[in-house]
């Protein structure tokens, strides 16, 4: 075979070879998911809150009026604009009668029982006085009597002492002249005449007792006989002479015995006497009047009762008509025609005098974001405009769905009419971070975030585009966008952000814009 025909040969064959790459890089590229790519970049993560709500008026004013009145018209309906004055419910007049003649006899009573009591201490007081002064009389009475019968008592101990002695100073006189020893001896005591005899007969006998030694028996005997003639020439008269004395003294002596013991006697009873008269005078100073707070209740009482029976009165002179306090909306009406009226509030209204308040209902998880102070845009229903001007007031569980919350934004007077609607906006201020991606470009969870990006790399049919999967850390992200941990991703990185089929770590692909 010749040159030129094999040089023929091999080049057909280089150029089916071509052919065929050709076509299956063709093949290979059509069976390629086409990806779009994006890189990161720096910007802020926006939180846009968003929410309805209607305007109701600042204050809320209870509307009340006496209990027990039996309502027989309601005027009004919730969610009506009332005016100050208006009239919310009527009242029966004939019960409300009733109860002002009720009222006006219970503070009659009151008085009465006023009265009984004041009367009632003013004769306490009086027993009291009249108790001391004849405590103070008995006691000056018993001084004086006990004086009196003291003196006495003494007075006749001393007579009968006196008694006494002129018997005794009268006996002694008469021994000292008589005639005979048994004369003398009359007016003596048993004690002296004892003595006398015993000194006699000490005389007669020795120092041993004995009959004296200088003495014979003769002249003893003659002595005898001598006093003994003596003694029997007197012995009758004298003898009824000394027994008189001794009973004569004897009863002497009983008189002062019983004239001191009636002293005494007067002395302790005295004694006694003013004691008793003394405490009784003391206890009678110390009474003071039982503590009572009857008076002091019952004038309470009756205060109670004239305050009660004033707004009675009121209301009969308005014709039991009861009125609206203050421009609003009603916004519950409490009681029921019918019915009696209780202590808690009859209407509840909104007042709309002093501006008026929006309250917007968010979804819990948007609670990190409310923050009292935070600039909110509202969009009033029907208005093009937006208003700017205003803050977030309050923040606050929602009463009846845990799974909200609600915010507060005050209105001054006139801004917004009240009972509209009106469309809340609110964004927070946010940081700037420097990696930001699209959110459909972060792929996995919560708990497992990461990106796909692409990477070159050389195969047997040249350069191809790998899929290669990088983990990333999300700071913070919203519905539109990401803020990732910075120093994961390069600016030059190519991020996938969507793909025309599934892919995965290891996919070759291929850009969709090439």
């Amino acid at each position: 075979m010749d040159r030129k025909k094999i040089i023929k040969i091999f080049g057909g064959f280089l150029a089916v070879m071509l052919a065929f790459t050709i076509l299956s890089r063709a093949v290979s590229g059509a069976a390629m998911a086409r990806v779009e790519t994006v890189r990161m970049a720096t910007g802020e993560i926006k939180h846009e809150v968003t929410g309805s709500g209607r305007v109701e008026a600042g204050r809320e004013v209870a509307v009340y009026t006496e209990t027990g009145q039996r309502v027989t018209e309601i005027c009004v309906q919730e969610g009506e604009s009332v005016e100050q004055g208006d009239v919310l419910f009527l009242l029966d007049m004939e019960k409300l009668n009733e109860q002002i003649l009720q009222v006006q006899q219970e503070i009659e009573k009151i008085k009465l029982q006023s009265e009984d009591v004041q009367n009632a201490k003013a004769i306490e007081q009086r027993s009291q006085q009249t108790a001391k002064q004849r405590a103070q009389e008995d006691y000056n009475q018993a001084i004086s009597q006990g004086d009196a019968t003291v003196t006495e008592a003494k007075r006749a101990w001393d007579e009968a002492e006196q008694a006494l002695q002129n018997f005794l100073n009268s006996s002694a006189d008469t021994g000292s002249g008589g005639a005979n020893d048994g004369a003398s001896n009359t007016g003596k005591t048993d004690e002296q005449l004892e003595e006398d005899g015993t000194d006699r007969q000490s005389k007669e006998n020795g120092a041993d007792g004995q009959p004296g030694k200088n003495q014979s028996d003769g002249q003893l005997k003659e002595d005898q006989a001598t006093d003994e003639e003596g003694t029997q020439g007197n012995q009758p008269g004298s003898q009824d002479n000394a027994a008189e004395r001794e009973t004569q003294k004897a009863a002497l002596e009983q008189a002062v015995a019983e004239a001191k013991a009636a002293y005494d006697a007067a002395v302790s009873s005295r004694v006694d006497n003013i004691r008793t008269a003394a405490r009784a005078l003391e206890d009678a100073a110390m009474a003071k009047s039982t503590p009572d707070s009857s008076a002091k209740q019952n004038e309470i009482t009756r205060k109670q009762q004239e305050l009660t029976l004033n707004k009675l009165l009121a209301l009969k002179d308005a014709g039991g008509e009861v009125k609206a306090t203050v421009n609003g909306i009603v916004k519950q009406v409490l009681v029921t025609t019918g019915d009696l009226t209780s202590d808690g509030a009859a209407v509840r209204l909104s007042d709309t005098s002093e501006g008026g308040r929006l309250t917007v209902s968010v979804e819990k998880q948007y609670a990190e974001y409310l923050v009292t102070g935070s600039p909110v845009d509202l969009k009033p229903s029907g208005s093009k405009n937006v208003i700017s001007d205003y803050t977030i007031s309050s923040v606050k569980k929602n009463p009846q769905d845990d799974n909200l919350i609600d915010f507060t934004v005050d209105l001054p007077k006139d801004a917004i009419e009240t009972g509209t609607y009106v469309d809340a906006t609110i964004v927070p201020k946010s940081e700037n971070y420097s990696t930001v991606i699209p959110l459909q470009a972060l792929r996995g969870n919560q708990n497992d975030y990461y990106v796909l990006v692409l990477e070159e790399e050389q195969g047997v049919m040249g350069s191809e585009l790998v899929v290669k999967r990088l983990d990333v850390q999300v700071v913070d992200k919203n519905s539109t966008s990401a803020a990732l941990e910075e120093g994961l991703l390069t600016g030059e990185q190519e991020i996938i952000s969507s793909s025309s089929r599934m892919i995965q770590e290891g996919s070759k692909v291929r850009r969709m814009n090439k």
